[in-house]
């Protein structure tokens, strides 16, 4: 729970570790499993989520505090997925130095939790300063996530990172595939738990 008392600052750091929407409320694990085949793919749907928090935050915040009303749901999955389908539009060229499924993954985010969680639960009673920095939190530790998972994936399952070589060889090419990407994140998810525990 936050308090009226929490600084932006501590705000921004609760969301960036310790409440992280992928290993605290599970929200981004579809991402995690499935969008860090590549660095590159991980970067750019974890820089859409930090984007949409934003977005629906900013939308969210500024209407509770002109209006004194919470944003309904259904009007911010509609703007979300006006603001994804325009945004495709200068997308094409990203997309295809990307895996296959990324465009399924993007058009999935107009439909996840993920993008809407600290809105609704926070932003329409806050200000627009204090909502943004509970959002940019929340993205810039899904983004950290997703590239740390799609780091450990495209070494272990590819034995390269960047176009250089890191091992002859793969070490692990069953991190190449959907299973790697479970085993992945369902390891974060026990390590996450137990250092939260012990503290």
């Amino acid at each position: 729970m936050r308090l009226p008392s929490e600084s932006k600052q501590q705000l921004f750091l609760k969301n960036l570790w310790s409440e992280n929407p992928v290993t605290f409320s599970g929200l981004g694990i579809f991402l995690a499993v499935a969008g860090t085949a590549t660095l590159g793919q991980a970067f750019f749907l974890g820089g859409m989520v930090l984007l949409l928090l934003l977005f629906n935050s900013l939308v969210s915040s500024a209407v509770g505090e002109l209006f004194q009303i919470r944003v309904p749901l259904w009007p911010q999955v509609i703007l979300t997925s006006l603001m994804l389908s325009i945004l495709s539009l200068f997308l094409s060229g990203a997309f295809s130095a990307l895996p296959d499924n990324t465009r399924i993954l993007y058009a999935l985010l107009a439909a996840s939790p993920l993008v809407y969680s600290r809105s609704q639960l926070l932003s329409y009673n806050t200000t627009v300063d204090r909502a943004l920095f509970d959002a940019a939190g929340t993205g810039v530790g899904t983004l950290f996530v997703l590239l740390f998972i799609a780091l450990v994936r495209q070494v272990a399952g590819q034995g390269s990172l960047a176009g250089l070589t890191v091992f002859p060889f793969s070490p692990w090419p069953l991190f190449n595939t959907t299973l790697g990407g479970i085993i992945m994140t369902g390891t974060m998810l026990v390590i996450f738990n137990l250092a939260r525990g012990k503290k």
